[in-house]
């Protein structure tokens, strides 16, 4: 009989379970960042057009560096 990490690591997943994984993982990374973005930060503000658009995905996709980022600076 196969130990219990082994049977975990030969488990098959198909594309659909692989895709509602990563929607479930991602659903609240996104929310926190787009709320993170919209709140937190003014950059938003300053920009305009693409740069705007270029600077409110950035803000979604990079939340945690720049809440970091924000604690470290005096």
């Amino acid at each position: 009989m196969p130990s219990t990490p082994r049977r975990i690591l030969d488990y098959r997943m198909t594309v659909a379970e692989w895709l509602g994984t990563a929607a479930l993982l991602g659903t609240p990374y996104a929310a926190i960042g787009v709320v993170y973005t919209l709140v937190g930060n003014d950059f938003l503000v300053r920009a305009e057009g693409f740069r705007a658009a270029a600077a409110f995905v950035g803000g979604v996709l990079y939340w945690p560096v720049l809440l970091l980022a924000g604690a470290c600076t005096p």
